[in-house]
């Protein structure tokens, strides 16, 4: 094969594994096309198939970590995908019943290129939820949640006030690894964050502990910057649920530089001080 043969083939590899990686998912054409119509056509069923649903048959029901990897979402307008999350979060009665609903959900981002839904780790009913972005490549690799060096350092964290994962529920607000390990978009966030509020709203937990910007920027309805945020108590609000919230960077950064930990320190022994009042407040 010819020198520069082979020097293009290769560098049109690397820019499909750049694509790939970027999270780029559909071929576009110079001609104008309204994906929003032709989604909705396509998903009109034909007359025949609307005609009697009774008389159908009603197909088993699989558990969600035995699912096939979801098909690509239809095209929803920005708003209308965020409505629907908030609509079916809200119906959800229990987690069981909200995670089923999150994982079939047709306009969750990047849900048709992931591996694994994964929905937590530890308890599922707890006190203290720990919230962190998304699962990163370990646990897409395993399939199992908060399994990866982040997770690692939530455990030691969490050890440090006397608790372990069955005593705290630990949770994702995208369950579904961003393609490159990137971070979630304001509009990914805003689809995910009804079913993470739901989530709190159902558990009824006292204290969250929101590392980076995403979850915190979900539960606290903030732009602030982590930043100004850590050092302080806040009100997480979620339906008729309040709970005390307190921010942290996010796992990988306090990984990545020492410097992090000592303020992560005093923040996590004012959660445990929080936590130990609400107990003595739930025994008198």
């Amino acid at each position: 094969m010819r020198a520069d043969i082979l020097e293009n083939a290769n560098a049109l590899m690397a820019l499909l594994d750049w694509y790939v990686e970027s999270g780029v998912d559909l071929a576009l054409d110079d001609a104008p096309h309204d994906r929003y119509a032709d989604s909705a056509r396509a998903g009109v069923a034909p007359a025949a198939e609307l005609a009697e649903p009774a008389a159908r048959p009603v197909p088993p029901q699989t558990p969600i970590a035995e699912r096939p990897r979801a098909a690509a979402a239809p095209i929803a307008a920005p708003d209308e995908a965020i409505r629907a999350a908030e609509q079916a979060a809200a119906g959800a009665r229990d987690l069981d019943d909200l995670a089923a609903r999150l994982a079939d959900f047709p306009h969750a981002p990047f849900r048709a290129m992931a591996q694994h839904f994964l929905f937590g780790a530890g308890a599922v009913s707890a006190q203290l939820i720990a919230f962190d972005a998304a699962p990163g490549a370990t646990e897409e690799a395993s399939g199992e949640s908060f399994s990866g060096p982040s997770a690692k350092l939530l455990d030691n964290m969490l050890a440090a006030i006397g608790l372990d994962r069955s005593m705290a529920s630990l949770a994702y607000v995208s369950p579904w690894r961003p393609p490159g390990d990137r971070a979630l978009t304001p509009h990914e966030a805003a689809i995910f964050a009804p079913f993470a509020r739901r989530r709190v709203e159902l558990v009824r937990p006292e204290v969250l502990l929101l590392f980076g910007e995403t979850p915190t920027r979900i539960m606290l309805a903030t732009n602030e910057p982590v930043g100004k945020l850590r050092g302080k108590i806040h009100e997480a609000r979620c339906g008729a649920h309040v709970a005390r919230a307190f921010v942290f960077s996010s796992l990988e950064a306090m990984l990545k530089s020492s410097a992090l930990k000592p303020a992560a320190w005093r923040d996590l022994r004012r959660a445990a001080e929080a936590l130990e009042i609400a107990s003595k407040g739930a025994q008198t």
